[in-house]
């Protein structure tokens, strides 16, 4: 049977598609400059690796980069080789929903482009031996992770404040896993989740709609779609109900403390304002964390995190403890601030100072249409790849009183996880 593209909607200047092995494809036509951008996300990250198989995504991510079918360093066409040799800019990344490989290239090369990616969605051929090649370099990843402090103690916040849901394993996995991975079982996984029907294909640039469907067709409808039902990851995390702690201490050359509370996942009504809630919170020299802990030298810096993800996740907030400052002091300075804003609400000053930074940031993260397809394909992996418009859209809109609800119901003690790293080189050998 002859494939087929249809197109589904157009909204946000994005026609969406859908090719008939069930690709998601989403295309959108800017001549600003004579180059193409390309993007699969596969609906795969670490929340979907059982256990005993932790960090395969992040292998996997490595591995596709090695032989394909029609790609091979024996041919002399290695998939790095030949779009470094179309004058590509290309990387891949994994995180908690999603793996994403892309590329941008002069636009009379997006077939090739296409081709390639198309080969190695189900023709990528690793074998025990790219595994050994790459496991130096996966090894080295994760030792660096263990040299970060603030890599440590939020990973150790993470699992504290997630008892079974998989986003309390870091995506680079678990040591133990990672070295017991081999070619067989990544294979495995491989071929559960790598398929046209996990997957979303994104072409924006100098391509017009006619050659854009062309090459779809000609590239990935061959392709067949997964016969059974992708495997579905169906842990939810128990509703927490008494505030959490944990404490490192190590010589790190920094102390720091971690305030972390629940959030709602990307599409909850309630993530817009509880995102403008972390930045009123810690974004920037104007926040209130800022004043009430930064400019009164109880600590270095402070910042926030709120990110997008499919299932409820968390806001935190981290702050690099000052020179003879108790962490403890930081904390509950922090917590009074909490309390503060849960009880009496926001001004509407603080409002448009936080809208008007984050629609700043939202401008530098689509300036251009490399920027572009990267931020979509993280809406994509949250579940909705309009996601990141709409939240522009929504964000103009919001109220204080949006603010004020969701300071009340998120900033809540019995959801709250705190963590501290105590740096032990700053603490006198007698008192350790």
């Amino acid at each position: 049977m002859k494939a087929t593209l249809k197109k589904v909607r157009n909204v946000y200047g994005i026609t969406e598609y859908k090719l008939s092995n069930g690709l998601r494809v989403l295309y959108k036509r800017d001549t600003t400059l004579p180059i193409a951008a390309v993007c699969v996300t596969f609906h795969v990250g670490s929340r979907n690796e059982a256990t005993g198989h932790t960090g395969a995504t992040h292998i996997l991510e490595h591995l596709l980069f090695k032989d394909s079918e029609n790609y091979t360093k024996a041919k002399g066409n290695s998939i790095t080789d030949h779009l470094e040799w179309m004058g590509a800019l290309m990387n891949a990344t994994t995180w908690l929903d999603r793996t994403n490989y892309f590329e941008v290239l002069p636009k009379e090369r997006v077939g090739e482009a296409l081709a390639m990616e198309a080969d190695r969605m189900r023709g990528s051929l690793f074998n025990d031996a790219d595994l050994v090649s790459e496991m130096t370099v996966v090894r080295n990843e994760f030792e660096r992770s263990r040299n970060n402090p603030y890599e440590i103690l939020d990973e150790a916040v993470t699992a504290t404040a997630f008892t079974t849901h998989p986003y309390r394993i870091p995506t680079i996995g678990l040591k133990e896993d990672i070295e017991g991975a081999t070619a067989a079982k990544l294979r495995e996984f491989y071929d559960q989740f790598y398929w046209p029907n996990n997957a979303t294909l994104a072409v924006f640039g100098d391509v017009s709609p006619k050659d854009f469907e062309k090459l779809v067709v000609k590239h990935f409808g061959a392709i067949p779609h997964l016969l059974h039902e992708i495997p579905i990851m169906t842990t939810t995390e128990p509703t927490q109900t008494e505030s959490r702690s944990c404490e490192i201490r190590k010589p790190a050359g920094v102390s720091i403390a971690t305030l972390t509370y629940k959030a709602p996942r990307a599409t909850d009504i309630d993530f817009v304002p509880v995102h403008v809630l972390a930045t009123i919170l810690a974004g920037g020299f104007s926040s209130r964390l800022q004043k009430k802990i930064v400019d009164k030298g109880l600590a270095a810096e402070i910042h926030s995190s709120v990110f997008p993800l499919f299932d409820p996740g968390t806001m935190s907030f981290t702050a690099t403890i000052g020179k003879n400052v108790e962490p403890k002091r930081v904390l509950d300075s922090m917590r009074r601030e909490m309390r503060t804003i849960a009880q009496k609400g926001i001004l509407a000053a603080e409002l448009t100072r936080a809208r008007e930074r984050i629609l700043s940031q939202i401008a530098d993260e689509r300036d251009g249409i490399f920027n572009e397809i990267r931020s979509v394909s993280e809406s994509i992996a949250a579940g909705d790849w309009t996601l990141g418009y709409a939240f522009e859209e929504r964000l103009i809109h919001l109220k204080v009183s949006d603010i004020h609800r969701a300071a009340k119901k998120y900033l809540n003690t019995t959801q709250e996880t705190s963590g501290i790293l105590v740096d032990t080189l700053s603490i006198p050998s007698a008192t350790i």
